[in-house]
């Protein structure tokens, strides 16, 4: 949509006369050859103003960047639109080196600065965000006007997130802070003494050691780890999520302890820390199905239940029989939405593929996150290792559900719904990955990667 403003641009310097860009209430955009409105309540705007007016609304076919141009806001532009496609692909982390690269050469561009200042938000870096948009917006007087109103807009949205993670995230009680090679961890000081916190490091070294025999991966940088009470945990992150949480990871893991650390602690430790490993692998959160599957099942290894029990495959059969399976290519980008029953499947389903994944191509899942680490691409590093891509995926899973289950003749066939689901969303897959330019709109923010999956019953968590 930038490109499409530039080309605009471009246009009004070669009409004569004085061409003038407009946009009425409802978002309609005109041209005209004066300074008269067209209509009564339009706007007059300059042409880079207009992928903020628009918001990804483009009616007809999307305008091609000039990629020929040797004009240097033209290379800027495509570095920018490839750097998101990137994203939008789920190649966070070369799209983000991009952006980086982009900012640091040009601090005073708006379109670099947003769209960087997103995706260092959604990753959980509040204070990169932050310092993205105070660059951008002490250069104010070479901004758009647009950019200056939705700059500060974001940027009031970033310091709220971290007045409060100063406020409640770090709790109001004092905190202790141990630190060692390989951890930082912050916790009450009047919940628990020194001894507390050094059963928690040697939990957590455990839960590396765990994670590095399975997924030959380790953290190079120390990772910051914050335990807390369940009533300061609730006082502090109940708002995040919409239902009950026992820890989350969003560049630091937070987990519930209680003052006597317990193998329950552990299997959290290595499901948050399994998620940190994901990030630092590909850069992102994404694709969140895989990167669920990876820590849930780490966790119930450690819990000493590495596969799905009869009764779990019998809730994914009963899901595609009642025409409730959750495609998988609608779980890369999150679990947003899902409640209930349908975030328990959504869970189920992730670690099944994972378990799917290790049984047929043995490894597969640690050299998958290698190649990652390297620079491939997550869904072309999937059919280098496995031969699947996310649709194949989620299809091999449905036929292995149905193969647990040779005598039931209700599992042989999909319904029209699923089928229909699932053809929509490789659809949509097929779209995202083609995406090069600004016109789908602004970059959504995910779910922060959270145990958050509703309360299992206790007999089922093995409490």
């Amino acid at each position: 949509m930038l490109a499409l403003g530039l080309g605009l641009l471009a246009l009004m310097a070669l009409l004569p006369g004085t061409v003038s860009v407009w946009m009425d209430e409802a978002g309609h955009t005109y041209l005209t050859d004066g300074e008269r409105a067209p209509v009564a309540g339009a706007t007059r705007l300059q042409p880079s103003q207009l992928s903020l007016g628009w918001q990804g609304r483009v009616t007809g076919e999307p305008l091609e960047p000039g990629l020929g141009s040797s004009d240097e806001d033209d290379r800027v532009t495509r570095q920018l639109l490839g750097a998101r496609g990137d994203i939008l692909r789920g190649e966070v982390k070369r799209g983000l080196a991009q952006l980086r690269r982009l900012h640091r050469a040009h601090p005073g561009r708006p379109d670099v600065a947003f769209l960087l200042a997103q995706v260092e938000r959604r990753r959980g870096r509040l204070e990169p965000a932050r310092d993205v948009l105070e660059t951008a917006l002490s250069m104010a007087a070479e901004l758009p006007e647009g950019w200056r109103e939705a700059a500060p807009a974001l940027l009031k949205e970033i310091n709220d997130e971290l007045e409060l993670a100063g406020e409640q995230g770090v709790s109001r009680a004092a905190m202790r802070v141990l630190q060692t090679d390989h951890f930082r961890i912050w916790y009450d000081h009047q919940f628990a003494g020194r001894a507390y916190g050094d059963r928690v490091l040697d939990l957590l070294e455990q839960a590396r050691a765990a994670l590095a025999r399975s997924m030959g991966r380790s953290l190079m940088q120390p990772l910051e780890v914050r335990l807390y009470t369940r009533a300061h945990y609730l006082e502090a992150y109940r708002h995040r999520f919409g239902f009950a949480t026992v820890g989350f990871y969003d560049g630091a893991i937070h987990v519930v302890s209680v003052r006597r650390p317990r193998r329950e602690l552990l299997a959290l430790l290595i499901h948050e820390y399994a998620h940190a490993l994901f990030e630092d692998a590909l850069g992102g959160h994404a694709p969140f199905f895989l990167n669920e599957g990876i820590a849930d099942r780490e966790e119930e290894i450690a819990r000493g239940r590495p596969r799905l029990s009869r009764s779990e495959w019998r809730q994914l059969l009963d899901a595609l029989r009642s025409e409730t399976w959750i495609p998988l290519p609608s779980l890369v980008q999150g679990f947003g939405g899902l409640r209930g029953k349908r975030a328990l499947l959504a869970y189920l389903e992730s670690r099944a593929v994972i378990g799917m994944i290790e049984e047929r191509h043995p490894g597969a899942v640690a050299r998958w996150l290698n190649r990652c680490a390297r620079g491939a691409g997550w869904e072309h590093a999937l059919r280098s290792e496995t031969g699947w891509d996310r649709s194949s995926l989620d299809a091999a899973l449905r036929e292995l559900v149905r193969s647990r289950f040779p005598s039931d003749p209700l599992a042989k066939l999909d319904s029209p719904r699923i089928k229909s689901e699932r053809d929509a969303s490789a659809a949509g897959a097929a779209r995202a990955a083609k995406a090069e330019g600004l016109s789908e709109g602004g970059l959504a923010r995910p779910p922060l990667l959270a145990r958050d999956r509703p309360a299992k019953p206790a007999c089922a968590r093995g409490a």
